[in-house]
């Protein structure tokens, strides 16, 4: 279990899924890993990559400190995303997570060619999946040092 203080930011993570019920999932899943976190969803590929170049570059408190990604998002998949991210140079050190039904071995090796930190399968039960963004949260929110260019 982790919470930020006054001398730790909170941190930020922003998950691009479509569907309501997986919203749904990952926000109890969020709060089964009692990790204190700012979250912002988006339901659409081109919103978060519009979001994400919002972002000036030099303002690292507000760069997310994970990003959870499907793979079929509209406006923009989650290749096209993770392509993206990984070409900016303010974003290469963000963990992303890929959080995909797919469990085509051409996805999950593509995402990780593409530089995926992880690729998780969603579970078709829901309190697996819920287990699941718990531990994800958990591992890279609760547990791994994240990575400060200052």
């Amino acid at each position: 279990m982790s919470d930020a203080t006054a001398d730790s930011p909170v941190p930020q993570v922003i998950a691009v899924e479509d569907n309501p019920a997986d919203v749904r999932l990952l926000r109890e899943g969020i709060a089964a890993a009692e990790t204190t976190l700012e979250l912002t969803v988006f339901n659409n590929g081109q919103n978060a990559a519009d979001h994400l170049a919002a972002i000036a570059p030099d303002a690292a408190d507000e760069h997310p400190d994970l990003i959870l990604l499907d793979l079929n998002t509209p406006g923009r998949s989650g290749f096209e995303l993770l392509e993206l991210i990984r070409t900016d140079t303010a974003f290469q050190a963000v963990p992303v997570v890929i959080v995909s039904s797919s469990q085509n071995p051409q996805d999950i090796d593509r995402a990780y060619e593409q530089s995926a930190n992880a690729y998780a399968t969603k579970p078709a039960d829901p309190d697996e999946h819920i287990r699941m963004i718990d531990a994800t949260i958990e591992f890279w929110i609760a547990t791994v040092s994240p990575f400060n260019s200052q």
